[in-house]
Protein backbone atom coordinates (compact mmCIF):
# COMPACT_ATOMS: atom_id res chain seq x y z
CA UNK A 1 0.00 0.00 0.00
CA UNK A 2 2.81 2.46 0.88
CA UNK A 3 5.11 1.52 -1.53
CA UNK A 4 7.85 -0.20 0.54
CA UNK A 5 9.42 -3.62 0.78
CA UNK A 6 6.44 -6.52 1.93
CA UNK A 7 7.34 -8.06 5.39
CA UNK A 8 8.74 -11.46 4.82
CA UNK A 9 5.68 -12.85 6.70
CA UNK A 10 2.51 -11.13 5.43
CA UNK A 11 2.16 -11.12 1.27
CA UNK A 12 2.06 -7.40 0.07
CA UNK A 13 2.24 -5.43 3.04
CA UNK A 14 5.33 -3.76 5.32
CA UNK A 15 5.78 -3.85 9.05
CA UNK A 16 4.78 -0.91 9.05
CA UNK A 17 1.32 -0.84 6.75
CA UNK A 18 0.66 -4.09 9.13
CA UNK A 19 0.73 -1.99 12.36
CA UNK A 20 -1.30 0.58 11.30
CA UNK A 21 -3.73 -1.41 9.70
CA UNK A 22 -4.15 -3.84 12.82
CA UNK A 23 -2.76 -2.04 16.27
CA UNK A 24 -1.30 -4.47 18.58
CA UNK A 25 -2.97 -4.98 22.08
CA UNK A 26 -6.30 -3.61 21.24
CA UNK A 27 -9.25 -4.76 23.72
CA UNK A 28 -11.88 -6.18 21.82
CA UNK A 29 -15.56 -7.56 23.10
CA UNK A 30 -15.37 -11.01 22.87
CA UNK A 31 -18.83 -11.08 21.36
CA UNK A 32 -19.13 -8.02 18.42
CA UNK A 33 -15.19 -7.32 18.49
CA UNK A 34 -15.64 -3.91 19.36
CA UNK A 35 -12.85 -2.18 20.85
CA UNK A 36 -13.42 -1.39 24.30
CA UNK A 37 -11.40 0.70 27.50
CA UNK A 38 -9.00 -0.77 29.46
CA UNK A 39 -10.34 -1.43 32.16
CA UNK A 40 -13.69 -3.08 31.30
CA UNK A 41 -14.59 -6.71 30.62
CA UNK A 42 -14.48 -7.98 26.79
CA UNK A 43 -16.26 -11.05 27.85
CA UNK A 44 -20.22 -11.10 27.07
CA UNK A 45 -21.42 -8.03 26.22
CA UNK A 46 -19.95 -4.64 25.69
CA UNK A 47 -21.48 -0.84 24.59
CA UNK A 48 -22.18 -1.82 20.86
CA UNK A 49 -23.88 -4.79 21.03
CA UNK A 50 -25.43 -4.75 24.97
CA UNK A 51 -29.00 -5.88 24.46
CA UNK A 52 -28.66 -7.46 21.08
CA UNK A 53 -29.61 -10.94 19.98
CA UNK A 54 -27.48 -12.53 17.83
CA UNK A 55 -27.79 -16.35 16.02
CA UNK A 56 -23.61 -16.05 15.51
CA UNK A 57 -21.25 -16.62 19.02
CA UNK A 58 -18.57 -14.71 18.46
CA UNK A 59 -17.03 -11.94 15.86
CA UNK A 60 -12.92 -11.74 14.83
CA UNK A 61 -11.97 -8.49 13.21
CA UNK A 62 -8.38 -6.72 12.48
CA UNK A 63 -9.84 -3.81 13.86
CA UNK A 64 -11.65 -0.63 13.50
CA UNK A 65 -13.32 0.33 9.97
CA UNK A 66 -11.25 3.95 10.22
CA UNK A 67 -8.38 5.78 8.95
CA UNK A 68 -6.15 3.20 7.20
CA UNK A 69 -8.18 -0.12 7.37
CA UNK A 70 -11.06 1.82 6.28
CA UNK A 71 -8.87 2.98 2.89
CA UNK A 72 -7.38 -0.20 2.46
CA UNK A 73 -11.00 -2.09 2.83
CA UNK A 74 -12.72 0.26 0.07
CA UNK A 75 -9.39 -0.07 -1.89
CA UNK A 76 -9.99 -4.08 -1.83
CA UNK A 77 -13.72 -3.69 -2.97
CA UNK A 78 -12.41 -2.09 -6.18
CA UNK A 79 -12.40 -4.10 -9.15
CA UNK A 80 -8.56 -4.99 -9.51
CA UNK A 81 -8.50 -5.07 -5.68
CA UNK A 82 -8.50 -8.71 -4.56
CA UNK A 83 -4.41 -8.65 -4.02
CA UNK A 84 -5.33 -6.03 -0.96
CA UNK A 85 -7.82 -8.04 0.31
CA UNK A 86 -5.68 -11.09 0.38
CA UNK A 87 -3.18 -9.08 2.21
CA UNK A 88 -5.96 -8.27 4.28
CA UNK A 89 -6.53 -11.61 5.07
CA UNK A 90 -2.82 -12.49 5.44
CA UNK A 91 -2.61 -9.63 8.67
CA UNK A 92 -5.84 -10.92 9.82
CA UNK A 93 -4.40 -14.45 10.15
CA UNK A 94 -1.18 -12.85 11.71
CA UNK A 95 -3.46 -11.85 14.28
CA UNK A 96 -6.06 -14.22 14.84
CA UNK A 97 -4.41 -17.83 13.53
CA UNK A 98 -4.12 -19.21 17.15
CA UNK A 99 -8.30 -18.27 17.62
CA UNK A 100 -8.97 -19.84 14.76
CA UNK A 101 -7.19 -23.31 15.27
CA UNK A 102 -9.02 -24.01 18.65
CA UNK A 103 -12.40 -23.31 16.71
CA UNK A 104 -13.88 -26.47 15.61
CA UNK A 105 -15.60 -24.96 12.31
CA UNK A 106 -16.24 -27.47 9.26
CA UNK A 107 -16.42 -24.40 6.58
CA UNK A 108 -16.07 -21.15 5.38
CA UNK A 109 -19.24 -19.65 3.97
CA UNK A 110 -18.77 -16.37 2.17
CA UNK A 111 -22.09 -13.31 2.87
CA UNK A 112 -23.63 -13.42 -0.53
CA UNK A 113 -24.69 -10.86 -2.95
CA UNK A 114 -27.82 -10.37 -5.37
CA UNK A 115 -27.55 -11.47 -8.49
CA UNK A 116 -28.11 -7.99 -10.01
CA UNK A 117 -24.91 -6.60 -7.93
CA UNK A 118 -22.88 -9.26 -9.08
CA UNK A 119 -23.57 -7.78 -12.73
CA UNK A 120 -21.86 -4.50 -11.22
CA UNK A 121 -19.02 -5.99 -8.67
CA UNK A 122 -17.38 -8.85 -10.36
CA UNK A 123 -15.40 -9.28 -7.56
CA UNK A 124 -16.79 -9.92 -4.32
CA UNK A 125 -14.16 -8.89 -1.16
CA UNK A 126 -16.17 -11.27 0.91
CA UNK A 127 -15.31 -14.33 -1.54
CA UNK A 128 -11.75 -13.32 -1.74
CA UNK A 129 -11.21 -12.98 2.19
CA UNK A 130 -12.99 -16.25 2.33
CA UNK A 131 -11.19 -18.04 -0.42
CA UNK A 132 -7.66 -17.04 1.49
CA UNK A 133 -8.85 -18.10 4.66
CA UNK A 134 -9.72 -21.61 3.44
CA UNK A 135 -6.49 -22.07 1.62
CA UNK A 136 -4.02 -20.95 4.53
CA UNK A 137 -6.32 -22.70 7.23
CA UNK A 138 -7.30 -26.08 4.87
CA UNK A 139 -10.72 -26.01 5.69
CA UNK A 140 -13.50 -26.04 2.66
CA UNK A 141 -14.64 -23.15 1.25
CA UNK A 142 -18.65 -23.33 0.63
CA UNK A 143 -20.15 -20.67 -1.00
CA UNK A 144 -22.53 -23.06 -2.25
CA UNK A 145 -24.47 -23.52 0.71
CA UNK A 146 -26.30 -19.45 0.88
CA UNK A 147 -27.82 -17.36 -1.46
CA UNK A 148 -29.40 -13.83 -1.44
CA UNK A 149 -32.70 -14.39 -3.89
CA UNK A 150 -33.70 -10.69 -2.73
CA UNK A 151 -32.26 -7.46 -3.15
CA UNK A 152 -31.76 -4.73 -0.56
CA UNK A 153 -30.73 -1.66 -0.40
CA UNK A 154 -26.98 -0.44 0.34
CA UNK A 155 -26.01 -0.96 4.23
CA UNK A 156 -24.56 2.57 4.88
CA UNK A 157 -27.53 4.59 3.15
CA UNK A 158 -29.79 3.31 5.77
CA UNK A 159 -30.12 3.60 9.33
CA UNK A 160 -29.75 0.54 11.74
CA UNK A 161 -33.83 -0.03 12.08
CA UNK A 162 -34.13 -0.17 8.56
CA UNK A 163 -30.94 -2.53 8.29
CA UNK A 164 -32.42 -5.08 10.54
CA UNK A 165 -35.65 -4.60 8.97
CA UNK A 166 -34.58 -5.12 4.85
CA UNK A 167 -32.22 -8.28 6.03
CA UNK A 168 -34.88 -10.29 7.25
CA UNK A 169 -35.50 -13.21 4.88
CA UNK A 170 -32.92 -11.56 2.33
CA UNK A 171 -31.07 -14.90 2.62
CA UNK A 172 -31.21 -18.34 1.94
CA UNK A 173 -30.49 -21.55 2.11
CA UNK A 174 -31.21 -24.33 -1.08
CA UNK A 175 -33.33 -26.47 0.18
CA UNK A 176 -31.31 -29.51 -0.51
CA UNK A 177 -28.79 -28.56 1.52
CA UNK A 178 -28.80 -29.41 4.59
CA UNK A 179 -26.49 -28.77 7.46
CA UNK A 180 -27.33 -30.96 10.24
CA UNK A 181 -24.84 -29.75 13.45
CA UNK A 182 -22.15 -28.03 11.20
CA UNK A 183 -20.17 -25.35 12.65
CA UNK A 184 -19.59 -22.63 9.98
CA UNK A 185 -16.97 -20.03 9.75
CA UNK A 186 -18.99 -16.77 7.81
CA UNK A 187 -17.34 -14.50 6.24
CA UNK A 188 -17.59 -10.54 5.43
CA UNK A 189 -15.63 -7.62 5.13
CA UNK A 190 -17.03 -4.75 7.29
CA UNK A 191 -19.62 -5.65 10.22
CA UNK A 192 -21.50 -2.57 11.67
CA UNK A 193 -24.55 -3.08 13.08
CA UNK A 194 -24.43 -6.82 13.02
CA UNK A 195 -28.18 -6.90 10.70
CA UNK A 196 -26.37 -8.40 7.89
CA UNK A 197 -24.38 -11.17 9.72
CA UNK A 198 -27.15 -11.83 11.89
CA UNK A 199 -29.43 -12.37 8.86
CA UNK A 200 -27.08 -14.91 7.53
CA UNK A 201 -26.34 -16.73 10.77
CA UNK A 202 -30.04 -17.25 11.30
CA UNK A 203 -30.87 -18.81 7.83
CA UNK A 204 -28.05 -20.95 8.41
CA UNK A 205 -28.99 -22.02 11.70
CA UNK A 206 -32.68 -22.42 10.62
CA UNK A 207 -30.76 -25.05 7.85
CA UNK A 208 -29.54 -26.97 10.76
CA UNK A 209 -26.36 -25.51 11.78
CA UNK A 210 -25.43 -25.68 15.36
CA UNK A 211 -22.73 -22.91 15.50
CA UNK A 212 -21.90 -19.89 13.73
CA UNK A 213 -19.17 -17.77 13.99
CA UNK A 214 -17.74 -14.70 12.00
CA UNK A 215 -14.70 -13.03 10.42
CA UNK A 216 -14.41 -9.66 9.02
CA UNK A 217 -11.98 -7.39 8.08
CA UNK A 218 -13.41 -4.44 10.12
CA UNK A 219 -15.63 -3.38 12.81
CA UNK A 220 -17.49 -0.09 12.24
CA UNK A 221 -18.87 1.50 14.83
CA UNK A 222 -21.48 4.01 13.59
CA UNK A 223 -22.73 6.59 15.78
CA UNK A 224 -21.93 4.57 19.07
CA UNK A 225 -18.40 4.87 17.93
CA UNK A 226 -18.64 8.33 18.75
CA UNK A 227 -18.98 7.24 22.85
CA UNK A 228 -16.19 7.00 24.69
CA UNK A 229 -15.62 3.17 25.98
Amino acid sequence: MCGRPPDASVAALCSECIERLSPAEQACCQRCAAPVGPHLHVQGDCLHCRGETFSFRRVLSLGVYDAELRRAVLMGKELHGSPVITALADVFLDRHLADLWTEPFEAIVPVPHHWRRRLWHLHAASETFAERLAGRLRRPYAPHILRKPRSTARQSSVPPSVRRQQQRGAFEVPEVIRLDGARLLLVDDVLTTGATANAVARALRAAGAADVLVAVLARGLGRRGQTTV
